[in-house]
């Protein structure tokens, strides 16, 4: 497998992963305690947590390269 491969698994991985914990297990939190526009902003920013956590890994690898490089 080549190295994109390998990158491509992980973050698969960390989806997987982080997608449960934060979107399904918190979300399950955020739907019980809370009602109307309150849930709306609360799921929203579960997403952003999820997404930004995606962002990081992906920094890590470039970060990885550069200093082998």
């Amino acid at each position: 497998m080549s190295e994109f491969t390998d990158r491509l698994l992980i973050l698969i991985i960390a989806v997987v992963g982080l997608g449960s914990l934060i979107v399904a297990w918190f979300g399950g939190f955020v739907m019980a305690g809370m009602a109307g526009w309150m849930q709306t902003v609360g799921l929203a920013a579960l997403v952003a947590l999820f997404l930004l956590s995606l962002v990081a890994v992906w920094h890590e690898f470039n970060d990885i390269d550069r200093k082998r490089s």
